[in-house]
C-alpha cells in the first residue's frame, strides 16, 4: 500500500476534460479515465450506496453525484496492482480499479511528481 500525498487537501474543484479531473490544493490533480466505484455517503434517509461512473460517459443524471468541491482528501492509497482508493470528508469514497489496456488514473502534484497506474505490458 502506498500513501499519497493528497491526503489532508482540499478539492478545489472538478470538471470532465478526457475523464474525471479532481483539482486539489497545493497544485495537485487527479486524473481518472476509466470507470470506478463511487460510494456515496448516507442523505436524508437513504442508505450508503455504491455506484460504478465512467467518467469518459457520464450522463447528466450522474454528474451531481460528483460535488465533492470543498470535502477533504482523509485518505489516499493504492495497492501494489495500482488499485487507487480515496476517502473524502463528507463520506464519499472513490476506488479505481486498474485497467490491462489504458491508463485507469494519473496524479500529478506540482511539488511531488507524478504517479499513475499505466496499462500492463505482457512480456513475452
Amino acid at each position: 500500500m502506498y500513501t499519497q500525498w493528497i491526503e489532508q487537501c482540499t478539492v478545489q474543484r472538478v470538471s470532465l476534460q478526457e475523464g474525471l479531473v479532481v483539482d486539489l490544493d497545493d497544485y495537485n490533480q487527479l486524473v481518472i479515465s476509466r470507470p470506478m466505484r463511487l460510494t456515496l455517503p448516507p442523505a436524508a434517509g437513504w442508505p450508503e450506496e455504491e455506484v460504478l461512473i465512467d467518467p469518459i460517459n457520464l450522463s447528466v443524471e450522474e454528474r451531481p453525484l460528483l460535488d465533492l468541491a470543498g470535502a477533504i482528501c482523509t485518505r489516499a492509497w493504492c495497492d501494489d496492482d495500482g488499485a487507487l482508493h480515496l476517502c473524502f470528508s463528507r463520506g464519499h469514497r472513490i476506488d479505481v480499479d486498474p485497467d490491462a489496456a489504458a491508463t485507469s488514473w494519473e496524479l500529478y502534484g506540482k511539488c511531488h511528481g507524478y504517479m499513475a497506474c499505466l496499462p500492463r505490458v505482457e512480456s513475452e
